[in-house]
């Protein structure tokens, strides 16, 4: 190998060294991605891929999706509907402080009637309801009920972070009184430190032990061991005869 051949081939691998330095440098400075907690790489400083670190720690990373039992329409007012749904946290250690749903009323041949949104929460293995306000769409346009739950929207934690205040309710009685159906009873605050706010959920069923009805009630600043009274009232149909009386549940739902 001659001295020019030696000298042509050191100044070839300095220019080929000076351009990958370049492209290097435009790469990490302008075209590489940012490291996130959602490339599904780990990185930055995580000790599992994408959780740890920087990110949400890995026991929420693998937490379980909420599960949706079911979702239907029942009957408010004339030309009104409530839409009732059963939601659950599998999770036994773990909340939600705030979740987003959307509920999608469907009616003949698919057409969407409304779409409503809303935001909850769910307590560490808690099973729970949501219910809308009266809408209004007539009954018998309803098709099906269709109601989603935005994972990402999800802001977990711990059991003891998100505790659920305990609640009693006693005396609960129902009643049909002249146009309405009433469930009435006492809600006592079983913790020393005041609830803010209390949604009280009734479901009504029938004799073959189906949802024949719900409705909701709200109740704000109940002080620490202090017992209430209240007060839930649902419209009287043609299927009230139908009621057992005897199987009326409620909900009790602080906000955290």
């Amino acid at each position: 190998m001659t001295p020019r051949l030696v000298k042509q081939l050191l100044y070839g691998a300095f220019y080929f060294l000076i351009i990958f330095i370049i492209f290097w440098l435009i790469y990490v400075f302008f075209l590489k991605p940012i490291p996130t907690c959602f490339d599904k790489i780990k990185n930055q400083g995580e000790t599992g891929t994408d959780c740890g670190g920087p990110c949400s720690p890995c026991e929420i990373a693998q937490l379980k999706p909420l599960t949706i039992d079911w979702a239907i329409a029942l009957p408010a007012r004339e030309n009104e509907i409530f839409v009732l749904a059963e939601i659950a946290n599998p999770n036994l250690n773990f909340g939600a402080q705030t979740f987003s749903y959307q509920f999608n009323i469907i009616g003949p041949f698919g057409a969407l009637l409304k779409t409503v949104k809303g935001q909850s929460f769910i307590y560490a293995g808690e099973k729970k309801y949501l219910l809308e306000p009266p809408l209004s769409i007539n009954l018998q346009d309803v098709s099906r009920v269709e109601l989603s739950i935005e994972k990402e929207s999800m802001f977990w934690q711990s059991e003891k972070e998100l505790a659920k205040p305990k609640l009693s309710a006693r005396a609960v009685k129902t009643e049909i009184v002249d146009e309405s159906v009433t469930v009435k009873g006492l809600i006592k605050n079983e913790n020393p430190l005041l609830i803010s706010q209390i949604k009280i959920i009734a479901i009504l069923y029938n004799r073959q032990g189906q949802i024949s009805n719900a409705s909701f009630a709200t109740m704000t600043g109940l002080k620490g061991f202090e017992e209430r009274f209240f007060s839930i009232e649902l419209p009287k149909d043609d299927r009230v005869n139908q009621l057992d009386l005897n199987q009326t549940k409620i909900f009790i739902e602080p906000h955290p």
